[in-house]
């Protein structure tokens, strides 16, 4: 019966608030048209569709499992007209290239947005810029970003927050434990 009853909200009622820690699957399983649909903005910039060295790369990078869940959460929010998206996913949309389609979209989509990277990549050999220990939160290679946004009705101002965080696995505990977005 829970089921029925989330598959029947999930079919007719609008998202104001969308929580997740969507996985990060570089190579998706999840390629059906319409999932390989939904990133289409992701490859544009202003207007301007993206051109990369390696296109390869630049589709695999965008059909990556977490960059369609930021889509599909960003169209839950959207047709509601207001809510509020926040995702614990990889982090490598914040400083990668490729995803830079994603990133100007997100910015241009919710006015009030805080992005936190927690590092931890131990697949790029990350160290902290003082040369101290860098863990991740999870037990997973791969480092791990904070995304909380905000889509309002009457937003008085545009705000982006950015932050991150080095060290211990404990330190960064401790670090967010003491964080807040307001």
């Amino acid at each position: 019966h829970e089921a029925a009853a989330v598959n029947e909200i999930k079919r007719h009622k609008r998202f104001t608030v969308v929580i997740g820690n969507p996985p990060y699957a570089a190579i998706s399983s999840n390629l059906t048209p319409q999932l390989r649909r939904i990133v289409e903005p992701y490859r544009y910039v202003d207007g301007q569709k993206i051109r990369e060295r390696s296109m390869l790369q630049f589709e695999k990078n965008i059909q990556d499992d977490y960059v369609k869940f930021f889509a599909l959460s960003q169209a839950r929010v959207q047709e509601s007209g207001v809510g509020i998206c926040a995702l614990i996913t990889n982090h490598s949309y914040l400083d990668g290239p490729t995803l830079r389609g994603l990133r100007w979209n997100l910015l241009d989509q919710f006015p009030k947005s805080w992005f936190f990277d927690l590092h931890g990549n131990s697949n790029k050999g990350e160290e902290s810029p003082e040369g101290k220990s860098n863990e991740n939160v999870f037990d997973i290679k791969q480092g791990v970003g904070i995304a909380v946004m905000l889509k309002a009705d009457k937003v008085s101002e545009s705000f982006v927050g950015l932050g991150e965080s080095w060290g211990t696995r404990i330190e960064k505990y401790e670090q967010l434990a003491r964080q807040t977005i307001l």
